[in-house]
């Protein structure tokens, strides 16, 4: 599992509340400002069935974007830690309530709802702990305004950290794998077909999984990425594919925390292979 040092998550949390305390304190640009309220209305406007309307606020939201970044990052940065505290603090108060506020709304839209659907909500507890949430929402605003790929507004490591933890502590399937499965469950006449279906699941988690550790591999350069390969391959019943990413790790790392368990782990990939 990434591990997030809670030192970093504390530094990093600090900073964005300077950057909210700075915006509320100088006033951000007039462009800036009204970018936040299109991006409000927005995400107000997403959880309905208006999609006139709501084309019309994502337009409203592209056109306030090209002005305010003629200002530069820094100003987008304080737009983006005022919303992600306000962010922060209406989640606080779902999980103390039990209610979707109208501010966490408009700050997020279906958040809650989407956290339900990906197995991370339950009732009103939230799986994410607060490094997660604060990656979630910087990707979640980076990705809507395009912002992937600035730099400045990359989450830090440790919020990475925290939010691939919950990845790869609470994997799930696509929703269209999902509908998939619950299909096959319902047609399911016998012991062999349920196990199927579970096989089956325990395969497209593994997949997820796989994807995630790539993804992460590329983003923290200290996260054992081969190694954790070898794992969700073998996962994902693809026995060859395991004990060639295990010797890969092995070759490159003979010795270390994770030497023993690679060898556990291609000696069974082996064994699992040849019965196959």
């Amino acid at each position: 599992m990434p591990i997030p040092d809670a030192g970093g998550l504390a530094r990093q949390a600090a900073a964005d509340r300077d950057l909210a305390e700075h915006a509320r304190r100088e006033t951000l640009p007039g462009s800036v400002r009204v970018l936040g309220s299109a991006l409000r209305a927005y995400h107000t406007l997403e959880i309905g069935d208006d999609l006139r309307e709501i084309a019309a606020a994502r337009t409203a939201v592209d056109e306030a974007l090209i002005l305010a970044m003629k200002g530069g990052d820094e100003p987008l940065l304080k737009l983006r830690a005022v919303q992600l505290e306000g962010f922060l603090e209406e989640v606080r108060r779902f999980e103390s309530t039990g209610v979707e506020s109208p501010e966490l709304t408009a700050l997020a839209g279906g958040f809650v709802e989407s956290m339900r659907s990906e197995g991370w909500c339950d009732g009103r507890s939230l799986a994410a702990e607060p490094g997660a949430r604060s990656a979630m929402f910087k990707h979640m605003w980076n990705a809507f305004l395009g912002f992937d790929a600035r730099p400045a507004f990359a989450p830090s490591l440790d919020e990475e950290r925290a939010l691939y933890a919950l990845y790869l502590t609470r994997p799930h399937v696509s929703p269209k794998v999902r509908a998939s499965l619950d299909a096959r469950r319902r047609g399911a006449r016998d012991e062999r077909d349920c196990h199927d279906v579970e096989a089956a699941e325990s395969k497209a988690l593994a997949r997820w999984t796989l994807d995630k550790v790539a993804r992460f591999g590329a983003i923290d350069p200290a996260y054992p990425a081969g190694y954790a390969r070898g794992v969700a391959t073998f996962r994902t019943g693809d026995y060859v594919g395991a004990a060639s990413l295990f010797r890969e790790w092995l070759n490159d790392h003979p010795d270390g925390s994770f030497a023993l368990r690679a060898r556990t782990y291609l000696r069974a990939s082996a064994l699992y292979a040849r019965l196959d």
